[in-house]
């Protein structure tokens, strides 16, 4: 009598958890390389100094993968496209070199409310210790691929009939609105971002702006608070550390003392705000005309004068201007918080009594088809368009 052949052994536990805001956690041992490039997307041998891989299959946890195209560094590593090979859904896989990466942590610490705001970006799971499989990388965050492109595209368009022409007020307050709340939920839950500029901002299917690139945020709790924490009594985000991108720094980030993370990132605001009107740095430290040693008293008038003589830039509507004085103030406690920008937007009377300038925010925005209309004409070789339904309105 021939021999009963063995039951087939178990498969593996898969070594997998989920993030404070339920994002899929898996571990290196989850991954199998099924095959691998010897020559990365330049068509030269990869290096820790250029970019890392070729074009790759990978099997996740028995979900197949493709990386098929670098699409950019970072400041904790590269970025690249990749597609789930069942589906063939898009997402951008960010590598990261760091094993202790400060974005890889704020990811699986991120409350659900963050993961799932329309104005900030997606996550689709997070890979951990993957140094063996796929060195120099140590940790991989997947995140959903925004086909629309950078703010910073539309910015610097070199199309005749928009450069160095502004943005048109409502495009630039529906952008500003979208940023505005996104960076009110981050800080309702003790978020900072450190790094809010229009290389960060995305422009989505829905045409809303989607925050990028939380590299060097940083996210505090009241001590011994809950985690996730909730949205109440938070502890002030503060660092002497500088962080950021120069051109959109406050004058305070740079100072060696102790500043508040939020009124920076206001100010980093009051600057997107210059660039989608002037469509040129304001400051010296991105290459611009004025220094804040311009930025005084309430109307910043040494400022706006060296803005209108100069010649580069466009005319500045006055209204405008009063909301950029708003949020460039050299003593921070001066600015405005997130939570007061979005209630300037809704036309709070008691906020825009207070900052008298945000009365800007509170006017009309363009709709969705306008938008991206504007956008196109900016990008005619970007295929902006919309999914989804309507768009929705402040």
């Amino acid at each position: 009598m021939a021999e009963e052949t063995p039951p087939a052994p178990p498969p593996p536990l898969l070594h997998r958890s989920a993030s404070a805001g339920g994002i899929p956690v898996f571990r290196g041992c989850d991954i199998v390389i099924k095959s691998r490039s010897e020559l990365n997307f330049d068509g030269l041998t990869p290096a820790p100094d250029r970019v890392w891989y070729g074009q790759m299959a990978m099997d996740i946890a028995g979900d197949e993968w493709s990386v098929d195209k670098f699409l950019n560094y970072g400041a904790e590593g590269q970025t690249y496209l990749v597609k789930r090979t069942a589906t063939g859904e898009k997402f951008a896989a960010k590598f990261c070199n760091k094993f202790d990466s400060m974005e890889v942590k704020l990811v699986q610490e991120l409350p659900r409310q963050l993961v799932i705001h329309d104005n900030f970006i997606k996550y689709e799971m997070i890979v951990l210790d993957v140094h063996e499989q796929l060195s120099p990388a140590h940790h991989i965050i997947f995140m959903e691929h925004i086909p629309n492109g950078e703010l910073f595209d539309v910015l610097a368009s070199p199309e005749p009939s928009v450069a160095g022409k502004p943005l048109s007020e409502g495009t630039s307050r529906r952008i500003l609105h979208d940023v505005i709340s996104g960076m009110a939920e981050c800080y309702r839950y003790g978020v900072t971002h450190r790094d809010l500029k229009p290389e960060n901002l995305l422009i989505n299917e829905q045409g809303r702006i989607v925050i990028i690139d939380m590299g060097h945020a940083k996210r505090v709790r009241e001590a011994g608070g809950p985690s996730p924490p909730s949205a109440l009594a938070l502890a002030r985000a503060t660092t002497t550390n500088p962080y950021g991108t120069p051109a959109f720094n406050a004058p305070e980030v740079s100072g060696g003392r102790a500043y508040d993370c939020e009124w920076s990132d206001v100010w980093s605001v009051g600057v997107i705000a210059f660039y989608l009107h002037g469509k040129l740095p304001a400051f010296s430290a991105g290459g611009g005309v004025v220094s804040w040693d311009d930025v005084s008293g309430t109307g910043n008038d040494d400022l706006w004068r060296k803005i209108a003589t100069c010649g580069y830039y466009p005319q500045f509507p006055e209204e405008l201007k009063g909301f950029i004085n708003a949020l460039w103030r050299i003593d921070p406690a001066e600015r405005p918080r997130f939570n007061q920008l979005e209630k300037a937007i809704t036309g709070d009377t008691e906020t825009l009594n207070h900052f008298p300038g945000l009365q800007w925010l509170a006017r009309p925005v363009n709709d969705g088809a306008d938008f991206i209309d504007e956008l196109s004409r900016s990008c005619p070789n970007n295929s902006f368009h919309l999914s989804g339904g309507p768009i929705k309105r402040w």
